[in-house]
């Protein structure tokens, strides 16, 4: 993940049965917040925000 001293790795861990895993690394015990935003059409986004530093 180049570019992003925050994170350090992403793993997709799978689907099943409509929902999606991923596994997002971070260099640190960092405070975060998750939340959906409307997309386009019918589609929503993830947002995961994790503070860089604390």
């Amino acid at each position: 993940m180049a570019g992003y001293q925050t994170f350090r790795q992403v793993a997709y861990a799978g689907s099943f049965e409509g929902s999606t895993s991923i596994g997002l690394g971070v260099r640190a015990r960092l405070p975060f917040r998750v939340f959906i935003l409307d997309g386009a059409g019918s589609g929503s986004r993830l947002i995961v925000d994790v503070a860089h530093y604390w």
